[in-house]
C-alpha cells in the first residue's frame, strides 16, 4: 500500500486494516500492518507499507486491485449513521421533516459518529440529492 506523507505518522505495526477487492464484492478481509518502509517516494510523496491478511481470501492473483482502510481510531458503543444522511456535515433530517443540528466525531467512508443532537431512537430520513 502507498501511504501519503501526511498520514504516515498515524501508521503503526500491527494496526488493523480492512481490505475490499472488486473480485470479492461485498466481502471485507482483515489484515494487519506488517512492515513500514522508511524511505519516501520523492515523486509520489508516499511511503510503502505492507499488511498481511489475518485470514487469507480463497484465491489471490498478482496485481489484483484492492482498497485498504487502516483503522486509526475505534470506539465502542458509538452512535453511527450513514454519511449520506448528513446535511452539510452539520445536520440531519428526521422522519417528521425537522432539521436537527448535530455534532460529529469519527468518520469513515460510510459512517459518521454522532456526538450530540440525536439519540439512537431518532428516526432519520435520507436527504434528497
Amino acid at each position: 500500500m502507498q501511504i501519503d506523507e501526511y498520514d504516515i505518522l498515524k501508521i503503526q505495526l500491527q494496526q488493523q486494516v480492512f481490505v475490499t477487492m472488486d473480485a470479492y464484492k461485498g466481502q471485507v478481509f482483515e489484515a494487519r500492518i506488517s512492515k513500514i518502509y522508511p524511505l519516501m517516494n520523492e515523486r509520489s510523496k508516499t511511503f510503502l507499507v505492507e499488511a498481511q491478511f489475518t485470514k487469507l481470501p480463497p484465491k489471490l492473483y498478482p496485481n489484483i486491485t484492492f482498497e485498504a482502510n487502516i483503522v486509526l481510531n475505534a470506539k465502542q458503543n458509538a452512535l453511527l449513521i450513514p454519511r449520506a444522511y448528513l446535511c452539510n456535515d452539520t445536520a440531519v433530517i428526521t422522519n417528521d421533516n425537522d432539521t436537527i443540528r448535530v455534532v460529529t466525531g469519527l468518520k469513515d467512508y460510510n459512517n459518521v459518529e454522532i456526538l450530540k443532537g440525536i439519540t439512537k431512537e431518532t428516526i432519520l430520513k435520507k436527504p434528497a440529492l
